[in-house]
C-alpha cells in the first residue's frame, strides 16, 4: 500500500511539474497585446440607507454598459481604462475607471478577478423627488468602485465570453426634505432642502465579450 501511495505521489509531482513547465513555456512565448471588452450588466441595491433620523431599504435597480481598453501583459495580468454608463431609476452616472484584471490559469475557461476604481460623472438627474419616498437618489457625482469574480471562456482564437458576479459602490448624495411645522404647505413632494452624502451598494451580474 505504501509503495502504491509513493508511486501515485511521484506521478502527481511529475504531472504538476509538467504543467508548471508548460505554463512557464506559454508565458515565455506569450505576446502581449491590447484587448477590448464590451459588457452589459444589471445590479440591484442592497443595504439600508439612513438619513435625517429615517431609513429605507436600497432597492435601486441599475442597468449598465461598459467598454474596456486594456493591455494584456501576460496570460494572467492586464491593466486598462473602462468607460461606462450606469442608469438608475431617476438618474445616471458615467464612470471612468482604471481596471485591473487577474486571471488564475491559462486555459480555455479561465476564472478571474477584476477591480475598477475611479470617478463617476453625472449624465442627468431628476429634479423631482420620488413620489413614494420624497427623496432624490444619486444627485451628485462621486467616487466609483466595482469588483467581481467570474470567468473568461474562449469561443474563437481572439474572442472570449465574459461572465461575472459584480459588486458596485457609488459615492453620491441623497436629497430629502425636512418639513417646517410653521409652514402651511408640505413641499416635500416637489422639492428637497436637505442633503446627505451616501455610499450606495449594489450586487448583480455582468456579461459580455473580450476581443482583440
Amino acid at each position: 500500500m505504501k509503495k502504491h501511495l509513493v508511486f501515485l505521489t511521484m506521478i502527481c509531482l511529475l504531472a504538476t511539474a509538467a504543467v508548471d513547465a508548460q505554463t512557464m513555456q506559454n508565458t515565455k512565448h506569450y505576446r502581449s497585446h491590447f484587448a477590448y471588452m464590451t459588457t452589459a450588466g444589471f445590479n440591484s441595491g442592497v443595504g439600508t440607507l439612513h438619513y435625517g433620523g429615517r431609513k429605507m431599504q436600497n432597492k435601486i435597480p441599475v442597468f449598465s454598459v461598459n467598454q474596456l481598453v486594456a493591455y494584456q501583459f501576460n496570460p494572467y495580468v492586464s491593466l486598462g481604462i473602462e468607460l461606462g454608463l450606469n442608469v438608475w431609476k431617476h438618474t445616471a452616472f458615467i464612470p471612468l475607471t482604471a481596471n485591473l484584471t487577474v486571471e488564475f490559469i491559462d486555459r480555455v475557461a479561465t476564472p478571474l478577478w477584476y477591480m475598477n476604481a475611479g470617478y463617476a460623472f453625472k449624465w442627468y438627474v431628476s429634479s423631482q423627488p420620488e413620489k413614494m419616498t420624497h427623496v432624490i437618489h444619486g444627485a451628485k457625482p462621486g467616487l466609483h468602485l466595482n469588483t467581481g469574480l467570474g470567468a473568461k471562456i474562449q469561443i474563437k482564437e481572439r474572442l472570449h465570453l465574459f461572465i461575472a458576479a459584480d459588486y458596485k459602490v457609488q459615492h453620491s448624495t441623497l436629497q430629502y426634505s425636512v418639513v417646517n411645522p410653521d409652514e402651511l404647505h408640505d413641499y416635500s413632494s416637489i422639492t428637497t432642502n436637505q442633503t446627505e452624502k451616501k455610499f450606495y451598494h449594489f450586487i448583480g451580474l455582468r456579461i459580455g465579450f473580450m476581443y482583440w
